[in-house]
């Protein structure tokens, strides 16, 4: 396969020039070219292992749907149901076997399957094209969802025309980018059903929306889907905004420099390199769009034209902080979190309150158990603060590989809650509860998986054939836990180094006693006090009007004799140690 590859690579390869021939290349070049054509060949075949590979993945989680499907269809609610309708949906149950087998989230397994099922009934001929290699993930998914909306009777001519074109192209050296592959296929749909176009972009306006995510390191997402006509008007806004921010960066720019002139200033500001992307502005323009310019003389500030920040709503943020309220146990440090972005530096929300209208702060208690209480765990609903709680620990829904976040989640009893006799189990209490989204909560409650929930809220949930996956949660709680944790744990090594548990006949490792280490400190202090000496100035500052006999009396100070002095004193020091301060015995 590989001689093929290179032979076809070599037919693909351009003609000499005019003025060239065989003879007249150099081995060297020759070589060269043999080189280049042989790792060409090899990236080709790749892709095209790449691309059968993705076939043949497909392949098997649409035949994992179909299994997935008939055992619902045979088990628990069949023939209960109206069409349409499941009590376990095969999907879930489908991609919760996906994840197990690839280590995916939750929401990729399920756009992986229903894709595959689409290629299986819709677009048969693309699943061809991948399947020979011809065709990566990509491009398929593009076509496809080029073609979503397509009439079924004419389906089958506008998709074979589609994928032959394309190959046609990509094997004829062209190469197009998304925007020229999507204009391609409609321009071929256009041909068949003009009003499938209409239904798809009809269908893409309810994808409009915001959409906040938490980051890492301090950073957040906020990420928006708008319509065409709304984003054009927002990007001009912020351009505009972009402006009057860097004409007020200019104007206070010159004023520094013309402070600096006149003396009245030091000039940094006028000499300071401008590295702030347009990214970086823009981002301020946004937040000056949303929630106003409040410093002097920025855009919408006080005495300025109030176009900019009118109808703006005063900035309260919800500041979460996870201390246990000892000083003694929180000598780490207490946890800042904001509710809806995740994890902030002290100096960032100091700087947040200085400009906001007041904030609203909760405490909240990292201690595990913190919230149960015995009557109410008897109780099928669980309190306000042990629901808080609940949901900062976790994060995201806990089954495995969903990222729903806890705050849109149910909050489910592992254990389930006995309503008849609620003192025989499933008691309403942090051990016993997590957040699981809709979706996930009746699949755990209607299927036969198995669910256990540990003490630190690890859960481990167990598949029918015996598999085990295992989540952790994620949210500033757990967080906080592993911290502390992990500072307990080093502290516990710290104490088995200086006083390990006696073993056997072992002999626990002898200590300094208290003369000892009486004089270790003395030795340290004479040492620090020398030191100090031999390596600062040793010269006295002369009164402010000196005489004539401070300069003829000023102590001489010799580099030379500082060095000799410390070296004698590193030397000798624990002899006079010994000397001046002997232990009693």
């Amino acid at each position: 396969m590989q001689e093929d590859a290179d032979r076809a690579a070599a037919g693909h390869a351009s003609p000499a020039s005019p003025g060239s021939s065989g003879s007249s290349a150099s081995p060297a070049s020759s070589g060269s070219s043999s080189s280049l054509s042989g790792l060409r060949a090899a990236v080709r075949e790749g892709w095209m292992g790449e691309n059968r590979a993705a076939a043949r993945r497909f392949v098997a989680c649409y035949e994992l749907f179909l299994e997935c499907q008939r055992r619902e269809e045979s088990g628990a609610g069949a023939g209960e149901c109206r069409p349409g309708h499941a009590v376990v949906d095969p999907i879930d149950v489908a991609t919760g076997y996906v994840v197990a087998a690839m280590a995916i989230s939750s929401r990729r397994a399920t756009t992986m399957i229903s894709f595959a099922f689409d290629l299986h009934t819709r677009y048969p001929a693309i699943l061809t094209a991948m399947a020979q290699g011809r065709l990566d993930q990509r491009a398929a998914e593009v076509l496809a969802s080029q073609m979503a909306t397509v009439h079924v009777d004419v389906l089958d001519l506008v998709q074979q025309q589609v994928v032959d074109e394309y190959l046609a192209a990509i094997e004829g050296g062209i190469r197009l980018g998304e925007k020229a592959i999507r204009s391609n296929v409609d321009a071929i749909i256009a041909g068949y059903d003009a009003n499938g176009i209409r239904l798809r972009r009809q269908e893409a306006a309810r994808t409009r929306g915001v959409r906040v995510n938490k980051g890492i390191d301090g950073m957040s997402t906020i990420s928006a889907i708008l319509a065409t006509e709304e984003a054009a008007v927002l990007a001009e806004a912020l351009d505009h905004r972009v402006a009057d921010h860097r004409a007020a960066d200019a104007a206070a720019a010159a004023d520094a420099a013309a402070n600096a002139r006149d003396g009245d200033g030091d000039g940094e500001a006028a000499g300071e390199v401008d590295d702030y992307s347009l990214a970086e502005r823009r981002a301020d323009a946004l937040m000056s769009l949303v929630c106003g310019d409040t410093g002097p003389g920025q855009p919408g500030a006080a005495g300025q034209s109030a176009t900019a920040g009118a109808g703006v709503a005063p900035l309260r943020p919800r500041v979460t902080v996870i201390a246990t309220g000892n000083h003694a146990r929180d000598d780490g440090g207490a946890r800042v979190e904001f509710t809806r972005t995740g994890q902030a530096a002290l100096q960032a929300l100091l700087d947040m309150l200085a400009t906001s209208d007041g904030a609203t702060f909760e405490a909240v208690d990292p201690r595990i158990g913190a919230a149960d209480d015995a009557r109410a765990a008897l109780t099928y609903r669980p309190s306000a603060d042990l629901a808080r709680r609940i949901r900062l620990r976790d994060g995201t829904c806990r089954h495995p590989g969903c990222a729903i976040p806890a705050e849109s989640c149910d909050l489910d009893h592992v254990v389930p809650f006995d309503h008849t006799d609620p003192e025989r189990g499933g008691h309403t209490t942090e051990a016993n509860l997590a957040a699981m989204c809709r979706r996930h909560h009746r699949f755990k409650t209607f299927s036969d998986w198995r669910y256990h929930l540990h003490p630190d809220g690890t859960l481990t949930v167990t598949t029918p054939e015996g598999s085990t996956m295992l989540t952790r949660p994620s949210g500033p709680l757990a967080d906080y836990r592993r911290e502390h944790a992990h500072t307990e744990t080093q502290a516990w090594a710290r104490q088995q180094r200086r006083t390990p548990d006696p073993t056997g006949d072992d002999r626990a490792d002898a200590e300094p006693t208290y003369w000892s280490r009486r004089a270790a400190r003395h030795n340290a202090e004479r040492h620090n006090t020398e030191r100090a000496r031999a390596t600062t100035d040793t010269i006295p500052t002369p009164p402010a009007e000196s005489s004539r006999w401070w300069n003829r009396n000023a102590p001489h100070a010799s580099a030379i004799e500082l060095g000799i002095r410390t070296l004698l004193l590193d030397h000798h020091r624990q002899r006079l140690d010994d000397i001046i301060d002997p232990p009693p015995f």
